[in-house]
């Protein structure tokens, strides 16, 4: 179970499917049919499913952000991985696929408030 302080519609991160020690597979489920931006911010929500912690994260910055492929449906699986782990930065790549195709991929950069 995801812990997010975030409400509809802006709630993207439904549930964690599948968890490593440094990895994740998130559900993220949309209003409608979503934007890269939209895309991002699930990447985003779904780095909780990497931390033991409950702070709060916040989103610093993303980089090499790429639309591989415009979504056709509202429900995506969110990969991420995480690259640089710290006490409180952490670097995250992401995949955001949709059933087996690629849609988006980049690097996000998360702060947890402490």
């Amino acid at each position: 179970m995801l812990k997010l302080p975030h409400k509809p519609p802006i709630l993207f991160a439904k549930e964690i499917l599948d968890k490593g020690a440094d990895w994740a597979v998130v559900s993220a489920e949309f209003p409608k049919t979503p934007t890269l931006g939209m895309i991002m911010e699930s990447a985003a929500q779904s780095s909780a499913a990497l931390s033991d912690s409950e702070d709060e994260g916040y989103l610093l910055s993303c980089s090499n952000l790429i639309l591989h492929k415009n979504p056709t449906g509202t429900k995506l699986r969110i990969h991420i991985k995480n690259a640089l782990p710290s006490s409180v930065l952490s670097e995250i790549y992401f995949e955001a696929k949709e059933q087996d195709t690629l849609i988006s991929e980049g690097t996000i950069l998360v702060m947890l408030k402490k």
